[in-house]
């Protein structure tokens, strides 16, 4: 079954907001089996979304639009597939309007409720364009229509990895992309993470999951040290935070370059104050001497960017705050300031757990943002990594998920 994405909103066209909605909805149609072809972006323009529907109906079984289901003047999704339809508009008991007949879908975070309108042999699904709308509205109300449009089950399972390239893993894992059709491998990138959606379909769940478990398996043979859970709802941070957890270990951040991005990570997890001790930011290197007892002598020698820095820093911290797992930052994030010895992009990332330090250099491509955002994803996976390697090697530990 086929499905097309079309993005209403004239503040797209103009680059005024990101589309984070694209992402999230192509990678729920991986998950749920469905083939899409276009994601496409139309302006607020009521004919042109008429004209961009007609040539999506050529295409696609399933429309999905976002945006313009509004009450303001320039909401014109709901005039527009109207006339598409040749349907009537109707006004609702809460006063917003849908297309006569129309399934409507409960807006849980919103005002404005969804609705699918069936046409012919087609299904037309009209979306808020607000993020936390379109994602509760799907998750919650879309999927299960989709299911019950087939007889099959499809499920699919999540692999997520770090610490790896797509063209690695593609290498590594290559027998398993050429050799499956069902269940389907799809590989998706994200911000320093790729994540593997492993699709079956079957007649029942129990077949999916027979067909999806040895592939499970053979990944976790191919590329099992880069995988940090087989869980949808697990990110990194929450990784990390069950292993500290588990291990009753507490963790203490120092941050340079990254301005506070590793401890605000980790923030985002429920909980998390079970574990956290304290975050520390010490961007000069007047405060790294101050704050933390890094040598002047080892800064004016080696410069903050630098091992040697990154070390003392870990353990300096260790002292100061009683935590059992530091994990200290520096690094040239640019985009200036930059040498021949220390280009933009190097980033020194270290680990202090119980007095074992391990520290890596790093070389990130991209602005100074994308520069940040990969530093605070690797820092946070070698502390996973580190936390793994202690427990392993101590009498108590957990598996990790």
């Amino acid at each position: 079954m086929v499905i097309e994405y079309i993005a209403v909103g004239t503040e797209l066209i103009l680059g005024d907001i990101s589309n984070t909605n694209s992402a999230f909805l192509g990678e729920q149609f991986s998950k749920i089996g469905l083939n899409c072809y276009y994601h496409i972006n139309v302006g607020d323009n009521r004919v042109r979304i008429v004209e961009s529907v007609a040539l999506a109906a050529q295409r696609a079984d399933i429309i999905l639009l976002s945006g313009g289901i509004g009450p303001t003047a320039d909401d014109l999704t709901i005039e527009a597939i109207s006339d598409y339809t040749g349907l009537e508009m109707i006004k609702n008991e809460d006063g917003t309007q849908s297309i006569k007949g129309a399934i409507l879908l409960n807006n849980e975070v919103g005002t404005s409720p969804g609705q699918i309108v069936e046409v012919d042999d087609k299904k037309i699904i009209l979306l808020p364009g607000q993020p936390a709308e379109l994602k509760s509205m799907f998750l919650n109300h879309v999927v299960d229509y989709l299911d019950k449009l087939t007889d099959s089950t499809i499920i699919t399972r999540t692999v997520k990895l770090v610490g790896i390239t797509k063209s690695e893993l593609e290498e590594r894992i290559a027998v398993l992309l050429t050799e499956y059709s069902n269940p389907s491998i799809a590989i998706c990138t994200k911000i320093g993470e790729i994540h593997i959606h492993v699709t079956a379909k079957a007649s029942d769940e129990k077949e999916c999951e027979r067909l999806i478990k040895p592939i499970i398996k053979e990944l976790k043979t191919l590329v099992g040290e880069y995988i940090f859970t087989t869980e949808d709802d697990i990110t990194l941070e929450q990784a990390v935070v069950d292993l500290l957890k588990a291990n009753n270990l507490t963790v203490t951040t120092i941050e340079s370059c990254t301005g506070g991005m590793v401890c605000s990570r980790l923030i985002n997890v429920p909980g998390v104050s079970e574990v956290i001790r304290t975050g520390y930011i010490t961007y000069s290197d007047k405060a790294k001497h101050r704050h933390l007892g890094v040598k002047r002598s080892t800064l004016s020698k080696y410069t903050a960017v630098s091992a040697q820095v990154c070390e003392e820093m870990a353990q300096a911290l260790a002292l100061l705050s009683k935590a059992d797992v530091i994990c200290s930052v520096t690094g040239m994030a640019g985009p200036d300031g930059g040498t021949e010895e220390i280009p933009v992009g190097t980033v020194f990332i270290g680990c202090n757990v119980k007095g074992k330090i391990k520290v890596n250099e790093y070389h990130f491509k991209g602005d100074r943002q994308a520069v940040r955002e990969a530093a605070t994803t690797e820092a946070i996976n070698l502390m996973r990594l580190c936390i793994l390697k202690y427990v392993s090697e101590t009498t108590f530990g957990m598996k990790e998920k």
